[in-house]
């Protein structure tokens, strides 16, 4: 379970409607000055329609997967990575690329995109085109991934503006209706409940779409760091490399606290999530 996520939806959340609560002079008065079914519907139901109108259907399919991948805690554990490519190189330098069809299946890793880059190398495919391949399928796997995001970045964007849509309606309303009983109550009370959908789209959009988009967003760029740092090892095995002079060129993906020099686990660092970002980037052009 991802501790911090719900932390700060909590409070954000909480700290949002005790504010709210604080801002008028008594819990009804606020309750019925922020909860307006209307302005739910303008706002949540017409950036919903208008994403789905956006998005391809399978894209809306992947969500729930999606938010499940969010909600988990696991960490990509770079070290362990590198001690499955030293272990490689090592059992190579001494029989040769063929007996890795048998050795990566009895790794403590068991990583599918590891498999598949050695099955490249074991089947004797040239090294550009082994290099070739696996950055082509980085590419795909960064597409598949980009959809995820995709999803709550166009419905965070469509929020404000049906918010103001809302907002528009709102003060049409009122101003239509401002020869009516009531004066600048009646005025007041119209305005507030005109605004109160640029406030639901705010919400929507700055407190659902944009965090759950950025954590995607930053669980795919520890994913691609680790899949860089597989197929840098991959191809020095294939060019035969020395296993120790691999491990120190993997270890430049890792932070220099973390690295694994005495056998301890280390996790993907901010600034190599950035260098892994670049690298994948790099391949499209």
């Amino acid at each position: 379970m991802n501790i911090s996520f719900l932390i700060g939806l909590f409070s954000g959340f909480a700290l949002v409607i005790y504010g709210v609560l604080e801002s008028g002079t008594s819990t009804s008065q606020v309750i019925s000055s922020f909860i307006n079914l209307p302005s739910v519907y303008i706002t949540f139901g017409g950036a919903i329609s208008a994403t789905v109108m956006s998005v391809p259907v399978s894209y809306l399919k992947e969500v729930p997967k999606n938010l499940k991948v969010l909600m988990k805690k696991e960490k990509i554990n770079l070290s362990t990575y590198i001690d499955s490519i030293e272990e490689l190189a090592k059992e190579a330098r001494l029989k040769g690329l063929l007996v890795l069809e048998e050795k990566i299946k009895t790794l403590d890793l068991q990583d599918e995109f590891l498999k598949y880059c050695v099955m490249l190398i074991v089947d004797a495919i040239e090294p550009t085109k082994v290099r070739a391949q696996i950055e082509n399928e980085i590419d795909c796997i960064e597409s598949r991934h980009s959809a995820a995001w995709k999803v709550f970045d166009t419905l965070g964007s469509f929020g404000p503006a049906f918010g103001m849509l809302g907002t528009l309606v709102g003060l049409i309303n009122m101003l239509a209706n401002m020869n009516a009983d009531g004066g600048a109550d009646a005025l007041g009370q119209g305005m507030s409940v005109a605004l109160v959908t640029t406030f639901y789209g705010s919400i929507l959009a700055n407190m659902i779409c944009a965090p759950i988009s950025n954590r995607l967003k930053a669980k795919h760029d520890e994913e691609m760091v680790a899949k860089e740092l597989i197929m840098e090892g991959v191809l020095s095995i294939q060019s035969g490399e020395n296993p120790k002079y691999i491990r120190e060129k993997l270890n430049s993906y890792v932070t220099y606290e973390g690295r694994n020099l005495s056998g301890e686990t280390s996790e993907v660092g901010g600034s190599n999530e950035e260098k892994g970002r670049k690298k994948a980037k790099r391949t499209k052009k």
